[in-house]
């Protein structure tokens, strides 16, 4: 049976479309910046987020937007040693933690999370190491070319699609020689990161291209990518587009979808 393993457990594969749900501790997130940054409401969030149905919780420290400017990594330390230790000790579920620090990465599992969700777009032979040490699940996303901006839309020569399904063989490779077991991997093609609006319909409408044994990660929510398809501006309009693109990424075979609203995602899957 494939499964995606990390450290304390593993996820069966395609029996179900698991949901990873979103808590950011940031203060400028796109979506809900701000919202959490206090710790105590950042772990009545992250339980909210399990009750309506979160097969993962993913906490993020520092945001990814494009054009955010990066916080240090005193102060993603900073902002995960406030929440962290406390939600692990209330939850059983999977935590994965969004960062592409090995330093944050090694805190981060030595302090109960699970899974590192890891959006620097390259293959980090630090990271791995720290993935190998505690048998960690890695994440890994398409984010462009190795040295560009992930805001900056880049020209993909033979395709994106072609680009990201290379992207994943090579840093599956790279992985293994690291010692690194096929089932702790799992890629994420990074709709929204050097992307433009039509190369993201194209990664969604041939994402059955990009499966292979690892399981594989699809992140839409709410993002401009998600806005710009939906008929309105309102945050109803966004949520519809956002639950529109996630049945079709899960029809076509997606096995987690990173989002922020679990309740609406939960009634939809279960409902397709």
């Amino acid at each position: 049976m494939r499964c995606f393993s990390f450290a304390g457990g593993q996820l069966p594969l395609g029996e179900k479309t698991y949901i990873m749900g979103i808590l950011n501790v940031t203060p400028d997130s796109f979506y809900d910046g701000g919202r959490y940054s206090d710790p105590a409401a950042a772990v009545e969030k992250a339980l909210s987020l399990a009750c309506e149905g979160a097969d993962i919780l993913d906490l993020g420290a520092v945001s990814t937007r494009p054009g955010a400017e990066r916080a240090d990594e005193a102060t993603e330390l900073m902002r995960l040693k406030n929440v962290l230790p406390a939600l692990r000790r209330l939850t059983d579920l999977p935590i994965s933690v969004d960062t592409y620090r090995p330093g944050v990465a090694r805190f981060c599992l030595e302090n109960g999370a699970n899974i590192i969700n890891d959006v620097s777009g390259v293959f980090s032979p630090a990271m791995a190491e720290v993935i190998r040490a505690y048998g960690a699940g890695w994440v890994v996303m398409h984010a462009g070319m190795p040295g560009a901006r992930t805001e900056t839309v880049l020209s993909y020569p033979g395709g994106v699609v072609n680009h990201v399904r290379s992207f994943f063989i090579e840093t599956a490779k790279a992985a293994a020689a690291f010692g690194i077991p096929a089932e702790n991997l799992c890629f994420d093609p990074g709709f929204g990161f050097a992307k433009t609006e039509a190369q993201n319909l194209e990664l969604l409408s041939l994402l059955p291209l990009l499966k292979n044994s690892a399981p594989l990660l699809v992140g839409l929510s709410r993002k401009r990518f998600a806005r710009l398809l939906a008929k309105g501006d309102g945050d109803a309009d966004a949520l519809l587009s956002t639950l529109l693109l996630d049945r079709t990424a899960a029809a076509c075979g997606a096995d987690i979808l990173r989002v922020h609203d679990v309740k609406a995602h939960r009634a939809m899957l279960n409902n397709s």
